[in-house]
C-alpha cells in the first residue's frame, strides 16, 4: 500500500516491464469514481515513480492501476496528512487493548 498526502502525490512502484509512457487509473473507492490520465513515468534503480495530478481526499482507500503496453502495476494507496509516516497507523486511537488480568483461560475439554 501507498501512503501519500493531499500535496506529497509522488508513488514508487516495482512494475512488471518498464514502460516510460503509462496510463494511470485511479478508483475511489469510497465512492466507486475512476480517474485516467496519462504520464511519463521515472526510472530509479528497479523502481518506477509518478506523479499523477489526480486530487487525493484525506483518510480515503484508491486503488490504482498503471498499464504501458500491458498492466505493469496494480496497488492501493491510502491519502493521510499526518506528518510523522514512520510511526503512521491507520486505526490510531480506534483500537483498544484489554488485558486478561486473571490469567485463567480455562477450557472446557469433552
Amino acid at each position: 500500500m501507498h501512503i501519500v498526502t493531499t500535496t506529497d502525490k509522488k508513488i514508487y512502484f516495482v512494475p512488471r516491464a518498464f514502460d516510460l509512457s503509462v496510463s494511470v487509473k485511479i478508483t475511489d473507492e469510497e465512492t466507486n469514481v475512476s480517474a485516467t490520465e496519462s504520464l511519463t513515468a521515472t526510472k530509479e534503480a528497479n523502481y518506477l515513480h509518478i506523479t499523477p495530478t489526480y486530487t487525493f481526499v484525506e483518510g480515503r482507500y484508491y486503488t490504482i492501476r498503471i498499464t504501458g503496453t500491458s498492466e505493469i502495476y496494480r496497488g492501493k494507496v491510502y491519502c493521510t496528512n499526518q506528518a510523522d509516516l514512520e510511526k503512521f497507523s491507520i486505526n490510531s486511537g480506534e483500537f483498544t487493548y484489554y488485558e486478561d488480568t486473571d490469567n485463567d483461560n480455562q477450557y472446557i475439554y469433552r
